[in-house]
């Protein structure tokens, strides 16, 4: 029986993960969870799946800490809450940058991590892996994409892999033309075909600037240089990632997009012997892949530049595109003017290496004040 929290569990992984965690619960066993905002949902969550701690990080003013609500202790310190209660396995499903902060926290606790929150890689790089050696603990993907490759990367062996091929859907507007996208809402940019994620990801996903950190994830979670990862457009969203090997052949991961798949793979690592979610059906399956549009989306080429260049640029990236999201969000610029906003920025002088969790929040609000007036 393996002891899990999940951090975020009111959103999409959070749900996700109770859904597939539920067919197995003769293996895992939910000890805590947290929650930011929508705390009455979180509470009954909490109730339906016997979760008996709950941490909340926002200042909720009608509780406190130690307060039992319904049988739930409910905790205000995220650190504290890991420390004395104990996970073999954090979830991070924590949306944005908050999700840094907490990643340290849970190796510090001791425990494993399964990371869906992109940005802790994106901004902690290095740091984030010297942190895990440091705690003895492990850092497994949870990404679909990220989690396909560490798939095929242990059956292929990472010494005959030549390239990583990540996909990406192009989001909703992938066919519509570059004069139209002035046009844009955050409600359409919000809307993704294929997965059903929360509005930052999702309009993430419709400029790729959610493929940019994943391009920028991928260079730090399995050491691929630039140079040896490729994005290609896949709408579908079937093949999760390929790996070229060096005789030439490429191996694709396959599955319904559906994120109970990834979840699970890294809850239950690393054996998964029984089917999760729905099998695939190939009797009306129908793939196509076509090569990726730079002036369509030129997110992901600024993401191959900052893994070249590294230093701070990633968090940079991630940094202003979450501000400038956020500005889109509240109608305050166009949705063509996200990029540039974020271009900006990465056009400053970023060569600076952090060395420690202090240094990357540094550089976030050094980044923040940059942009403010702008």
């Amino acid at each position: 029986m393996r002891s899990v929290a999940i951090l975020g569990i009111t959103g999409s992984i959070g749900t996700t993960a109770l859904r597939g965690i539920t067919e197995f619960g003769d293996r895992i066993t939910i000890v805590a969870a947290s929650c930011n905002s929508r705390v009455d949902d979180a509470l009954k969550l909490c109730k339906t799946h016997n979760i008996s701690n709950l941490c909340i990080t926002s200042d909720y003013q009608s509780v406190k800490d130690g307060d039992i609500i319904q049988g739930i202790r409910i905790w205000k310190d995220l650190c504290r809450m890991l420390s004395e209660v104990h996970a073999d396995m954090v979830l991070n499903g924590i949306a944005g940058s908050p999700g840094l902060i907490a990643s340290f926290i849970a190796m510090e606790t001791g425990s494993d991590l399964a990371l869906a929150n992109k940005e802790s890689v994106v901004l902690g790089g290095n740091l984030l892996f010297d942190k895990a050696k440091d705690c003895n603990v492990k850092i497994i993907p949870v990404d679909s994409e990220h989690s396909a490759i560490d798939e095929l990367i242990l059956d292929c062996g990472r010494e005959n892999v030549e390239k990583l091929v990540i996909t990406a859907s192009g989001g909703p507007f992938r066919n519509r033309s570059i004069e139209e996208l002035d046009l844009i809402t955050p409600q359409q940019a919000a809307n993704h075909p294929t997965w059903n994620m929360g509005p930052k990801i999702s309009i993430d996903s419709s400029t790729l600037a959610n493929k940019g950190l994943e391009v920028i994830e991928a260079h730090y979670l399995f050491g691929f240089d630039a140079d040896h990862i490729e994005v290609v457009i896949h709408p579908q969203s079937i093949v999760h990632s390929m790996v070229r090997t060096r005789s030439g052949q490429v191996y694709a991961q396959m599955s319904p997009p559906d994120m109970v798949f990834p979840i699970m793979r890294a809850l239950l690592w690393p054996t998964v012997d029984r089917q999760v979610g729905k099998a695939l059906d190939f009797t009306e399956l129908d793939l196509s892949f076509r090569k990726l549009d730079p002036e369509r989306f030129p997110f992901v080429t600024d993401a191959f530049e900052c893994v070249r260049l590294e230093g701070s640029y990633p968090i940079v990236y991630n940094t202003a595109n979450e501000v400038a999201v956020d500005r889109f969000r509240k109608g305050q610029i166009l949705y063509t003017k996200i990029r540039g906003t974020v271009r900006d920025m990465l056009d400053l002088d970023w060569s600076f290496r952090p060395q420690s969790l202090e240094d990357i929040l540094d550089v976030q609000t050094q980044v923040i004040r940059k942009m403010e007036g702008r």
